[in-house]
């Protein structure tokens, strides 16, 4: 018995903010289109982004024990999210492809009983080589659009 992905437009807003060490904080913001899926009892958010005129496809596994970031295309990039168990995750820009280490301080997942809108918050780590790279906050929301 098959049952149909439910997917729904969505507006995302996407807030970011990065230390890398020694350095001042920088912060991003990006509003984009999407879709929310639920799919065997997850949800997926799913947008695209342009970046130095390339396209990256982001996939988003919702939720607040584990998630996952997924991004393909100029940026390939797989960040696993699970509090107190660090998890290796990778990072690619063209050829060249890095292991690392996530470390999730925070999680937190939020959504309408509908869950055609939500908060997705996420404060991490990331190292690579026994050494740390930078502390995220990632914070996302959404809310159904129009199509």
């Amino acid at each position: 018995m098959e049952t149909a992905n439910m997917e729904r437009a969505v507006d995302v807003k996407l807030r970011s903010t990065i230390i890398h060490p020694g350095q001042p904080a920088d912060k991003h913001t990006l509003q984009a289109k999407g879709v929310i899926i639920e799919k065997a009892g997850n949800l997926y958010l799913r947008f695209e982004e342009k970046q130095n005129g390339q396209i990256i496809r982001t996939t988003v596994k919702l939720g607040d024990e584990e998630a996952l970031i997924m991004r393909n295309g100029a940026v390939q990039m797989r960040l696993p999210f699970s509090i107190g168990t660090p998890r290796p995750g990778t990072y690619g820009n063209g050829p060249a492809m890095f292991n690392l280490l996530v470390k999730t301080r925070e999680l937190q997942m939020n959504t309408d009983k509908a869950g055609a809108a939500g908060d997705f918050h996420v404060h991490y780590e990331l190292h690579a080589d026994g050494a740390l790279l930078g502390t995220y906050k990632l914070q996302i929301s959404f809310m159904e659009g129009l199509k």
